[in-house]
């Protein structure tokens, strides 16, 4: 089972597009809520950055990235990838812990809501419109991330494992709002897929070993495959942008304490 991405050279300038907004909304929240923004900001990307360099020298991410027409080189595309995939949903998460222990619960769902889907929303249209302007004989570019390697996963269990312990040994009220968090990422990565996946850029593909070809399973397959990824992949893996940040004491949880 594979997690696809269908772009082409244009994604590069989306990507670049979204990097300013995600540089824009953190802004807007540490100038409101404080540095604790920040904090998820950077730890968000730098274990991206870390996750997607093994995914690369794995071979189990694959593709090519331009900008304005210009090839990426790998660094620079691992670099912009975890500038963009970090705090885009990382950021959102953490304003939806704060505001519901705050007690404004509305505000937060719906403040994360509108921020990451309109950011799904631009990349997933600006996506199908590079793809529909293909000329004749040219073909999108396709990355595709494994998600069901024997291997990896027995890994990925093993780490998850160990995230949730460590999700668990954080003391109350700050467990509440790690554990509000790490459900509130899984929902809106949902969020992302679903609105991506309408517009025809992102889906579940499976390798059908006798014909030879990736094949598209069912609609509930893919909602399947989307809640698996969302929850289980994504939340618990980047949970430790979260949590070693919290062990580490550089939260200062302004709207606990």
């Amino acid at each position: 089972m594979y997690s696809v991405r269908k772009y082409t050279r244009g994604h590069g300038n989306t990507n670049l597009k979204m990097l300013f907004l995600n540089l824009v909304v953190t802004a807007v929240f540490i100038w409101q809520f404080g540095t604790d923004y920040l904090v998820i900001f950077c730890s968000s990307s730098i274990l991206i950055l870390i996750i997607e360099t093994g995914l690369a020298l794995s071979g189990i991410r694959k593709g090519v990235v331009y900008v304005y027409g210009y090839k990426l080189p790998r660094v620079a595309d691992l670099l912009l990838r975890a500038l963009v995939d970090g705090p885009a949903i990382c950021v959102p998460a953490f304003f939806v812990a704060d505001q519901f222990l705050a007690g404004r619960i509305m505000f937060g769902i719906a403040g994360s809501t509108l921020v990451v889907g309109f950011g799904s929303l631009y990349m997933g249209l600006a996506d199908r419109r590079d793809l529909r302007r293909l000329g004749p004989g040219e073909e999108p570019l396709v990355s595709r991330r494994a998600m069901t390697r024997p291997g990896a996963v027995m890994l990925l269990a093993l780490i998850n494992t160990g995230c949730l312990t460590a999700l668990f040994l954080i003391h109350a009220p700050y467990r509440a709002h790690a554990f509000t968090y790490v459900i509130a990422y899984s929902l809106l990565v949902m969020l992302f897929y679903v609105i991506n996946y309408n517009l025809g850029v992102r889906m579940v593909e499976i390798y059908d070993y006798e014909r030879r070809e990736y094949t598209m399973p069912s609609h509930f397959f893919q909602a399947a495959g989307f809640a698996y990824d969302s929850a289980y992949e994504m939340a618990l893996l980047v949970s430790p942008a979260y949590w070693v940040m919290f062990y580490l004491g550089l939260f200062h949880y302004t709207t606990i304490t």
